[in-house]
């Protein structure tokens, strides 16, 4: 389901409240549905979080909420290096407004009051819209291992 086509190189930029994921594991997201290609993080305030990525890259991923600390123009700037950029805000919000693709969250009524879901999902809606895919897993089952021990026949002395 990859949206935008020939992407090498992948900036991330971290929210600084809460992250849903970890880095391997978005890593994991990125190079399962953009085969190839490199993936690189910062946070909100632009430091690179590990190998600093090019300065020209072909997909941005902002995770940044509206309203949150940033340099000025960090939006722009994004923009700018960036040949798409994904995010999340309102269309028309400062800097913002030029993203090729944003989830507005103040629009989405059907997101959980609680913070730390409300991000899950926001964060999830986010690489959706980027074209990464992440697959649900199931609940753990209940543990069986005293059950199959009283199912066994009894041991023969």
């Amino acid at each position: 389901m990859n949206l935008f086509s020939n992407i090498k190189s992948v900036l991330v930029v971290l929210s600084s409240r809460s992250m849903a994921f970890d880095l391997s594991a978005l890593r994991n997201f990125i190079s399962h549905s953009y085969p190839g290609s490199a993936v690189f993080f910062i946070s909100t305030s632009g430091d690179p979080l590990g190998v600093s990525g090019p300065r020209q890259v072909d997909l941005v991923i902002d995770f940044t909420r509206p309203g949150s600390r940033q340099p000025w123009f960090f939006a722009s700037r994004m923009k700018r290096h960036a040949r798409h950029t994904v995010g999340r805000g309102k269309k028309g919000g400062f800097g913002r407004g030029g993203y090729d693709r944003l989830f507005n969250e103040a629009e989405d009524a059907s997101l959980p009051s609680d913070y730390l879901d409300r991000e899950r999902a926001i964060q999830r809606k986010v690489l959706e819209l980027a074209g990464i895919e992440i697959v649900c897993q199931g609940g753990v089952t209940e543990d069986l291992s005293k059950d199959i021990a009283l199912k066994l026949p009894p041991m023969q002395k």
